[in-house]
């Protein structure tokens, strides 16, 4: 297996970015070695996209589709406390979501389709994005510096180490596969007084607790069963004294929905208990809204495309077709609201091992096997799609 030979290629690449890892449009070092890695491939490089953003572009040898591969590249700020000569050397910062093995993979996957120019019919652009872990992330201005243009990109493939699957098994849902999400602010002004003196007040810590338990109850009523929501609630704030009635109540939460469409249906809802809720009591209320990654959305041809090359890399038997939406989310939502696109999850638990702490955990981490099946898939995906996708 190609893939094969360029493990320990792939498994230094990722150490060293573990080791030094960059938050969010800050990814000076890691871009540079992406852009190093693929300028030695003989592309055509781009750097400084969007930030920190390199793109790559290999031409085959005749004119054809052209279809990308993309990879997050940032980190998050978090302590890593892993035991392990490869543990982060930059305090309050760590690869502990995957980005780097993601960064490693397609760097991987580059290398190996470069050496089979000469049979590709097409294009393959190498997207590296930064930001994906900040809010608003990097897919967006990768998009509006143009790098689906020039030339136009028809598909697209990405992946995500994922620790809620066996080490080795790929995983995908065709549709939509993520959920669509909203933090909020809700503020619940009222008249605050002394507790002594009920009828001179308009108690907003009242209307906080009606709003918390009627929107608990009805909201998960309006989805149909099996549809993913997440209505939670993250901070409350108000008062300052026992025998003070305040004359604020602010409550922060988060919003998560399997499509946009019932996002902005439970919105609204929210919306409207919120309101009527205030003025039963004789209050106000002032509510705020900031939307995160709309859902993922799997093209259903490109799926079947994925599951084939995947089958050929790990065995059938190792590949699963979800039939549930993920409750994660990632900006790669915005490449698939442009080109259809696959975004799939490459399994990396292993109990015996000691692999099986979530993303986004101090103490995440994986086999770096995995890295292989991941360059794999991707390059079988690619050399499959350019030969029998049908995408225009």
């Amino acid at each position: 297996m190609e893939a094969q030979k360029r493990f320990k290629m792939m498994q230094d690449l990722r150490r060293d970015l573990h080791m030094h890892p960059e938050l969010g449009m800050q990814e000076h070092r890691t871009a540079d070695i992406i852009a190093r890695h693929l300028e030695k491939l003989d592309m055509e490089v781009r750097g400084g996209v969007a930030g920190t953003g390199v793109v790559g572009l290999l031409k085959g040898h005749n004119n054809g589709k052209t279809v990308a591969l993309r990879a997050d590249i940032d980190a998050l700020p978090m302590e890593d406390k892993k035991p392990v000569s490869y543990a982060s050397s930059i305090p309050g910062v760590a690869h502990s979501c995957g980005h780097d093995a993601h960064t490693a993979i397609l760097l991987g996957a580059a290398d190996i389709l470069s050496s089979l120019k000469h049979e590709i019919e097409g294009s393959i652009k190498f997207i590296f994005q930064p930001s994906e872990d900040t809010l608003p992330g990097g897919a967006l201005p990768m998009i509006e510096a143009g790098v689906l243009e020039k030339p136009t990109v028809e598909a697209i493939f990405s992946l995500h180490l994922n620790s809620h699957f066996q080490e080795g098994f790929a995983a995908a849902k065709s549709g939509y596969a993520s959920t669509s999400s909203s933090t909020f602010s809700l503020t619940l002004q009222g008249r605050g007084g002394h507790v002594a003196m009920p009828r001179q007040v308009v108690d907003p810590i009242m209307m906080a607790g009606t709003v918390i338990s009627v929107t608990q109850s009805i909201l998960p009523k309006k989805i149909d069963p099996g549809d993913p929501l997440i209505f939670a609630y993250g901070s409350v704030h108000g008062g300052s004294a026992p025998n003070i009635i305040p004359d604020k109540v602010t409550l922060t939460g988060s919003i998560r929905a399997g499509s946009p469409e019932k996002l902005d249906e439970i919105i609204q809802l929210f919306k409207d208990i919120s309101e009527k809720t205030a003025d039963l009591y004789g209050g106000e209320c002032f509510i705020d809204f900031t939307r995160g990654y709309p859902s993922i959305y799997n093209d259903p041809e490109l799926i079947e495309i994925w599951k084939k090359a995947a089958s050929a890399v790990v065995g059938e038997e190792r590949v699963l077709l979800l039939n549930h939406v993920l409750t994660t989310g990632d900006d790669v939502s915005y490449f698939h609201k442009k080109v259809p696109g696959v975004y799939w999850h490459l399994g990396i638990r292993n109990e015996k091992r000691g692999y099986n702490h979530p993303l986004h955990s101090p103490n995440f981490d994986f086999n770096e096997e995995v890295l292989v099946y991941g360059a794999a898939i991707q390059v079988q995906a690619v050399i499959d799609y350019l030969k029998f996708g049908t995408h225009k």
